[in-house]
């Protein structure tokens, strides 16, 4: 936490009061550049929406600090704790300002001495976009227009120079009266504040800030705009990702129905006809937040053991993926998204083999169906046809590194979300951002884009387990245990809790099967049962083929390349073969 001192030699005349806005995970980076900038004297209230438990920690600290005042505001709309706000307010005016906002150096002084050199009731600064350092517009000034018709008074907003650039206008942007700000960041008189009885509570996802502007020019109050006062909203991004606990906040602050009766309202109380295209908008807002926990229409999946019938429980071709999607509900537009990211996979992996020998698309084809099974949402199922391209070491010949030009290339085919759960993939594989959750609570602060790769992991790992090879050959089942402490309670508490089970199961078969498989003395009846009731491919070999399970273990493995093999598996195959030559 930035430290700097509070030393108020003047009572201030004004109070800046943060606001949560639709996520905790930049809420501190913001606090400290409040903080950071307060050569000017204001007190600083802190309301705060139920943070996670390290933010709340800092938070407590900086108020023991005496930097701020801390209030727990819980997760009330907008408008509603800035409302709560105002009655803690003392001071001539009130800036209220978002939990993800950057300031810069006098921004505040210059909004409050505009503010009594015009005696405006409203002061706004400039908004930039994105962090201080991409220099985009978002918006220089705000432009309202009502146009009448024969049957309604329409009315239009337009944001003056959205996305152009600061740096080549700056110097052209000049202080100036305009119809409205956004609460980003807002300088409000307080006085005008309680005349006009405050801010709506009605209003909670759009046109809150119009509403308040025109109150205030129907007041009598002047709206001005200060661009030597610049700010900076930063959105998420993945340098600023979506922690898991953003999820719930964000739901509850961004929805179609609220914001359809947010239009209706302002239009009805204003007597205008709002024509502004929200939708676009919402769309946009609303997608922004990544899909994490699985879905819950339909009936819920359950795993039970043991598998029977001998039938491989999952999708193993592309066209009956198509189908299975269909059949969960999943719209065609989506399954023509799948097939661009299914012929990525195959153009990257079409001609790579497993060890097991089946196609290493139909390990990707099989990933895909286990989560979708599991009512995993669809980027999921999208990233794991491509889970494997910037993976150096697979089973599959080709891969892409994770350059910014490879990355662009595939973000632009499949989109930025399912790109981003490919690349901490890759991450997460390297060992680069796996980490043991050891305090549960904290979970919360975890970036979603990591719980989506966790999830696609255990995808993966039981796929790789149902690959009957990877059982037989020796391989090292600890992985799989690795995988199960770093990535199943962290899928576990996303809500993935019968893939969670199925995998902890099947590892725990694979660590009995591959223990009778290279034990000479164990019961020939015992192997035969596990794999009669538990895997689909050697079970039928078995049941159909009459091959005696020394002899069918010995078969699988004579196909493997010996130097791949553990020294035991070598020494059991050859015990076998030995035993072939002497019947013979």
């Amino acid at each position: 936490m930035y430290s700097s001192a509070n030393t108020l030699s003047k009572p201030p005349l004004v109070t800046v009061v943060v606001v949560f806005r639709e996520r905790f995970s930049f809420a501190l980076q913001s606090l400290n550049s409040i903080l950071k900038y307060r050569n000017y004297p204001f007190l600083l209230h802190y309301h705060d929406s139920d943070s996670p438990p390290s933010i709340r920690r800092e938070l407590e600290e900086a108020r023991d600090n005496g930097e701020l005042r801390l209030f727990n505001a819980g997760l009330g709309t907008p408008n509603q704790i800035r409302n709560w706000a105002l009655s803690e307010v003392s001071t001539k005016y009130v800036c209220f300002i978002d939990n993800d906002v950057l300031v810069t150096d006098g921004w505040i002084e210059t909004l409050v001495s505009t503010a009594e050199r015009t005696e405006a009731g409203i002061v706004f600064p400039l908004y930039l976009m994105g962090e201080l350092a991409s220099n985009r517009i978002h918006m220089a000034g705000g432009k309202s227009t009502l146009k009448k018709s024969s049957k309604a008074v329409y009315y239009y907003e337009k944001h003056r120079y959205a996305n152009a650039s600061f740096l080549w206008l700056k110097i052209f942007l000049k202080e100036q009266p305009s119809d409205f700000g956004e609460f980003h960041c807002m300088l409000l008189r307080t006085k005008m504040l309680k005349e006009i009885g405050g801010l709506d509570e009605k209003l909670c996802q759009v046109n809150e800030h119009l509403d308040v502007a025109l109150a205030a020019k129907k007041a009598g109050y002047k709206i001005m705009f200060q661009p030597r006062s610049v700010v900076s909203y930063v959105y998420a991004s993945e340098q600023s990702p979506f922690l898991i606990c953003d999820i719930k906040p964000f739901i509850n602050r961004w929805s179609h129905e609220q914001a359809a009766f947010d239009i209706e309202y302002f239009s009805k109380k204003w007597n205008v006809h709002s024509r502004q295209n929200m939708r676009k908008f919402l769309n946009r807002q609303i997608n922004s937040m990544p899909r994490l926990y699985p879905s819950s229409d339909g009936d819920t999946p359950a795993y039970s053991a043991p598998l029977t019938n001998y039938e491989y429980p999952y999708i193993s071709s592309f066209p009956r993926l198509i189908r299975q999607c269909l059949d969960n509900g999943h719209s065609r537009e989506e399954v023509r998204d799948l097939n661009k990211v299914f012929d990525v996979a195959s153009a990257l992996h079409l001609s790579s083999l497993r060890r097991s020998k089946k196609t290493f698309i139909e390990h990707l084809v099989r990933t895909a169906s286990i989560l979708l099974h599991h009512r995993a949402p669809f980027d999921l199922v999208k990233a794991a046809l491509l889970h494997a391209i910037y993976l150096e070491r697979t089973t599959s010949a080709n891969h892409l590194p994770s350059t910014a030009q490879n990355r662009t290339l595939i973000k632009n085919i499949v989109g930025n979300k399912v790109e981003a759960i490919v690349y901490h993939y890759a991450l997460a594989t390297r060992s680069l951002l796996r980490q043991k959750i050891t305090e549960p609570e904290l979970i919360g602060e975890f970036p979603i884009v990591r719980a989506q790769a966790a999830v696609v992991r255990i995808a993966n790992d039981i796929e790789d387990l149902l690959d009957h090879a990877a059982i037989l050959e020796g391989k090292n089942l600890k992985i799989f245990s690795t995988s199960l402490a770093l990535d199943g309670i962290l899928a576990e508490s996303c809500g993935y809790h019968s893939m969670v089970a199925e995998f902890s199961d099947r590892i725990s078969l694979a660590e009995s099967v591959q223990g009778l498989a290279l034990d000479n003395s164990a019961s020939q009846d015992s192997m035969i049962d596990l794999l009669h009731n538990r895997s689909s491919f050697i079970a039928y070999v078995v049941k159909n083929l009459g091959l005696s399970i020394d002899g069918l273990v010995a078969k699988i493995l004579r196909k493997l390349p010996r130097q791949l093999l553990p020294m035991r598996t070598r020494l059991a195959v050859s015990m076998v073969e030995s035993d072939d030559k002497l019947v013979q």
